[in-house]
């Protein structure tokens, strides 16, 4: 495989690992500010901090 198809493929790969962030975020969405759940923690700061929408 050259360095353009693994590229790729590593590109497709983190877009499913950020989608599926993505909707762990709005599945643990807290109700009220500073009622964040650990997994909403861990997956927005996988996410680079990026809060939710």
């Amino acid at each position: 495989m050259d360095h353009l198809n693994q590229i790729q493929v590593l590109e497709e790969e983190n877009q499913k690992f950020r989608k599926a962030l993505e909707e762990i975020m709005e599945d643990q969405a807290p109700i009220m500010e500073g009622w964040e759940t650990t997994t909403y923690e861990i997956a927005r700061k996988a996410l680079g901090g990026e809060a939710h929408e």
